[in-house]
């Protein structure tokens, strides 16, 4: 059979199309091995509440021990009026030493909440190791006793301290522990191997949700005192900057890491895509609890004061300023221009309320 010829014009119209076809090929195989972005949601509120501290038996001092009870019945029960709050944060330190008996009232008063609550452990909230902190009168918690009680409320029955927990589809609350459980001199703390290669396997596998990290301890230092060597060091994680370099690694993923520990009034910094923030006492001046607002693209918070007698917070400020290892140490004494720097610090009234970009 003759073979037929094929024209020159012919020739360049078959190979075009072959061009063409693998164009279009190639195209549509790169749009399907892309990155997936991240999954929409629309907004959600949730409250967290740091360092109740409560203590059925104690006396008002910088931590306002005989109120903290009503402290917290009063902030459940204006969370309880908070429109579409959809879940609360406990942030650590909930006990003053991590009594049994000041677990179970505290217990009580969250499960009057109306929005499901997750909780993490602080520095306070198992057996003090130096047996010189035991009261009297009291039984004592110890940690892995601890995450049992709360268990349902962010931990499980893996008995865990850290947690990753989806809200909605699209947001997630990872909740963590830097706790040095059984070291008698130091209430400062280090986030573990073990869980930075675990939140380091969450981000990377979960890369298309947005994650809200809670730590009792503090991810930055947030005065000079904090400075490493400094009288209040351990406010803050011993390997802040390992944990801050991974979360930056992941900041798009974690653009969110919220802390307690340090009772000063909410104050917020970000640092190479990841938005720190620090939560205010309900049970030291200035006693307040912060309601958050997050969608994908922004964050805003308020900060309202408990709402107890307004002698109650004269007596806590007033408290706070005599209580000197509490005051920074360049203003350690007690003057009318010292106290209103003390007081800036402490009340960071600009940030009473605010928004920002994630």
């Amino acid at each position: 059979m003759e073979k037929k010829q094929i024209t020159r014009r012919e020739f360049f119209k078959l190979t075009g199309m072959g061009l063409a076809a693998g164009t279009w090929a190639l195209n549509c195989g790169t749009r399907a091995f892309a990155a997936p972005g991240p999954i929409p949601f629309g907004t959600v509120r949730f409250a967290v509440i740091a360092d109740t501290h409560l203590d059925t038996r104690g006396k008002n001092a910088m931590k306002m021990s005989a109120v903290s009870v009503d402290c917290v019945r009063k902030t459940v029960e204006a969370l309880n009026r908070e429109p579409q709050l959809q879940f609360v944060v406990l942030a650590g330190d909930l006990l003053l030493d991590g009594e049994w008996e000041n677990a179970r009232v505290l217990k009580t008063e969250l499960d009057r909440l109306k929005a499901p609550y997750y909780v993490v452990a602080g520095n306070h909230d198992f057996i003090p190791p130096d047996p010189k902190k035991h009261r009297q009168g009291f039984t004592y918690m110890t940690i892995e006793e601890f995450v049992d009680f709360f268990q349902g409320h962010g931990y499980d029955e893996s008995k865990k301290r850290y947690y990753a927990r989806q809200i909605v589809p699209g947001l997630r609350l990872i909740g963590m522990d830097a706790c040095l459980v059984s070291d008698p001199k130091k209430w400062g703390g280090v986030l573990p191997h073990e869980q930075m290669a675990w939140l380091d396997e969450q981000l990377a596998g979960h890369e298309q949700d947005l994650h809200i990290l809670v730590m009792h301890h503090n991810f930055l230092r947030w005065s000079g005192d904090e400075r490493k060597g400094g009288p209040k060091e351990w406010f803050c994680v011993d390997n802040d900057e390992a944990v801050r370099n991974l979360l930056s690694k992941h900041a798009k993923a974690a653009p969110v890491a919220i802390s307690a520990h340090r009772h000063i009034g909410l104050n917020t910094k970000e640092v190479r895509g990841v938005n720190y923030f620090i939560a205010p006492s309900v049970n030291s001046h200035p006693m307040r609890y912060t309601v958050f607002s997050i969608t994908n693209q922004r964050i805003s918070w308020k900060t309202p004061m408990v709402p107890v007698p307004e002698t109650v917070h004269l007596e806590a400020r007033e408290n706070l300023l005599n209580a000197k290892w509490w005051r920074a140490s360049q203003y350690s004494e007690r003057s009318a221009s010292n106290d209103q720097m003390v007081l800036r610090f402490y009340e960071n009234d600009p940030m009473i309320f605010g928004s920002k970009k994630v």
